[in-house]
């Protein structure tokens, strides 16, 4: 059955209110956690898979992820939730990356992947600090997770030969579900502030739009993971 927010949220019959809240953003999270904790353990399984000059980042990535897992189902668990089990999970992404099953020959589309999940988790985060904001233990912990993720994401990038940032909304050469993790990220206005304007000739509108990263709501992040997770 694949899981979905609306089932995951469910769950949480033994907290109201805000703290329902966090829990269900603790959830999400999780989900991330699963998906990127599963693509860098399945690569480092499949012998030969991931080069020997890029082996050691690609299992770092996976000892930081999997404590990320387990340090989100304790906080979940500890708020009266029920954590998600670890999915099954497509990483063709129901066809969105076609045909990818850690083969021979497909390296780079691994790599990709880890570009859109890293990026994708920086900005999830982000929107779901609002909720978390009424625990400040898991806020705390959040944060901290967060900046990991961050440095995750620009490590990726550079590896790809991609500058360690976001620019605008580009996806790079990621594929075509990969734009929805963008979408948004060309905005120049922060608050009441249009930082392109107020920069003027010292900047541009790209560098003021790569000055912010904008969070992603709930459900454009489901939108996004559910067709890997079955």
């Amino acid at each position: 059955m694949p899981l979905t927010f609306t089932a995951v949220a469910a769950e949480s019959t033994l907290a109201t209110g805000s703290a329902a809240d966090v829990v269900d953003s603790l959830k999400l999270l999780l989900l991330i956690a699963y998906l990127q904790s599963g693509l860098y353990t399945r690569a480092s399984s499949v012998a030969g898979f991931v080069p020997t000059t890029e082996r050691t980042v690609f299992d770092r990535l996976r000892d930081q992820e999997t404590p990320h897992v387990s340090t989100l189902i304790t906080l979940i668990t500890s708020r009266g939730g029920i954590p998600p089990t670890g999915p099954t999970i497509d990483f063709t992404g129901k066809g969105a990356v076609p045909g990818f099953a850690f083969a021979a020959g497909q390296y780079e589309t691994f790599r990709m992947l880890a570009q859109a999940f890293e990026d994708l988790s920086v900005r999830a985060y982000k929107g779901q600090l609002q909720a978390l904001a009424a625990d400040k233990t898991a806020l705390t912990y959040a944060l901290t997770l967060h900046a990991v993720e961050a440095r995750h994401a620009a490590e990726v990038r550079v590896l790809r030969g991609r500058k360690a940032w976001i620019t605008e909304n580009s996806a790079d050469d990621l594929p075509a579900f990969a734009q929805a993790i963008y979408a948004g990220e060309e905005i120049t206005t922060q608050g009441s502030v249009n930082v392109a304007s107020a920069i003027g000739s010292t900047g541009s509108a790209t560098a003021a739009a790569q000055a912010f990263d904008e969070p992603l709501t709930t459900t454009q992040v489901m939108a996004i993971i559910t067709p890997f997770i079955t």
